[in-house]
């Protein structure tokens, strides 16, 4: 398979570097939501449950977009949109915060992630366009830029609520950064759009009948459920389980991102295999045993370093489910749908988790994460059965 007619003239040289400065963008705007989240609760007066309404609205716009620019994007030009979606998610996030209005906070969330999900789908199909074949490196390393975002935004809160303790200042910096990725995409030229072979939405949904698919969908919705969920509530849990000051908190989102960002440069610099689904079975039990492990260490020493041990374990989960999926159908419908399984993840099980804690403790709500990734590990396990032979056959079609 080929999936890379067309994709590489003069300008597309800076394509890469685009995408990956972007989704580092992105990835201070994931986290800096879960850094700044004991002070949200406690100055604004939220509950749990109208807490993660609000984390929940990002969600819900993610797979609304994610599903309908999955399956309508193919043969469109993703530049336009991709610049738009960017400059809609700066004027949300410089707006979170500054009120304490759960519904206004609630569009602004939903806007920001509604725009997030175009973006997803423009950045990981062109980034399988630039892959070499079965390989998913520089999907690693891209990814690997998300966490390098997804790192320094926590410690961005850290410092703001050490020193002025002014959290809302981080959301309007975060705006600035992406509005400065949406000029940048003026000067980089985006590959011409390639005909796959499930253009359009009926035929796009028709990979839904394929078993590899479904699998891999299943796969990248546990993940996003358990990952997100600790990426916004670890720093709760620092706080009011093991008493820790929330700019120690917020650390421990940092913990969970640089585990990410060096398992995903490790993936980058020495994997250079085709059976990925051996990596995502490795992966999976690896985050499996560090979340039952950090409900288990007394200590926030220890239980921060085991949260670094569960980031190496989600590092390459994502880029290899969105790989997998771009290389076996050569179709955005395909990474829209990976993507659309991500978001209705990120919605349900952050809501979920929250209901959880409000009933029944943090602790009760860790455990659910920490079972997530154990479904990975059996869909890995059915996948290195199903997938060559699907894979082929998917190729020739």
């Amino acid at each position: 398979m080929n999936i890379k007619s067309g994709r590489r003239g003069g300008g597309t040289r800076l394509l890469f570097p685009l995408l990956f400065a972007g989704f580092a963008a992105y990835g201070v705007v994931l986290t800096i939501f879960g850094a700044a989240l004991p002070r949200i609760i406690s100055d604004f007066r939220w509950s749990y449950t109208v807490t993660g309404l609000v984390l929940a609205a990002s969600s819900v716009g993610f797979f609304l977009s994610t599903f309908a620019s999955g399956l309508l994007l193919e043969g469109f030009r993703p530049k336009p949109l991709y610049a738009v979606s960017v400059c809609l998610s700066a004027a949300a996030i410089s707006l979170f915060g500054r009120w304490p209005s759960p519904v206004l906070n609630l569009l602004f969330s939903f806007a920001v992630g509604l725009s997030q999900g175009v973006v997803e789908v423009v950045t990981n199909y062109e980034t399988v366009r630039l892959e070499r074949e079965g390989q998913s490196r520089k999907m690693n390393l891209l990814h690997a830029g998300f966490s390098v975002g997804a790192i320094a935004g926590p410690l961005a809160v850290g410092g703001l609520l050490s020193r002025s303790g002014s959290w809302q200042l981080v959301f309007p910096g975060a705006g600035a950064l992406l509005l400065s990725i949406a000029v940048l995409t003026a000067f980089v030229q985006f590959p011409e759009p390639e005909k796959g072979l499930h253009q359009g939405m009926e035929s796009g949904l028709k990979l839904l009948r394929e078993p590899v698919l479904v699998l891999l969908c299943l796969a990248m919705l546990f993940y996003v459920g358990s990952e997100l969920g600790v990426s916004n509530w670890v720093a709760e849990y620092f706080v009011r389980v093991r008493g820790a000051p929330g700019s120690t908190a917020a650390l421990a989102v940092s913990a969970l991102w640089i585990g990410l960002l060096a398992g995903r440069g490790f993936l980058w610099i020495a994997w250079h295999g085709k059976r990925q689904e051996i990596v995502l079975l490795a992966l999976s039990l690896l985050s499996t045993a560090g979340l039952l492990a950090f409900l288990a260490v007394r200590g926030s020493v220890p239980a921060m370093g085991i949260v670094f041990a569960i980031g190496l374990g989600y590092s390459g989960i994502y880029p290899l489910i969105v790989s997998l999926a771009g290389t076996a159908f050569r179709s955005t419908a395909a990474v829209g749908m990976a993507a659309t399984a991500a978001g209705i993840g990120s919605f349900s099980f952050p809501f979920l988790l929250a209901g959880i804690a409000q009933g029944l403790g943090l602790k009760a709500g860790f455990l659910l994460l920490g079972i997530l990734p154990l479904g990975i590990a059996v869909i890995s396990v059915v996948l290195t059965r199903i997938l060559p032979r699907d894979s082929r056959q998917n190729r020739s079609t």
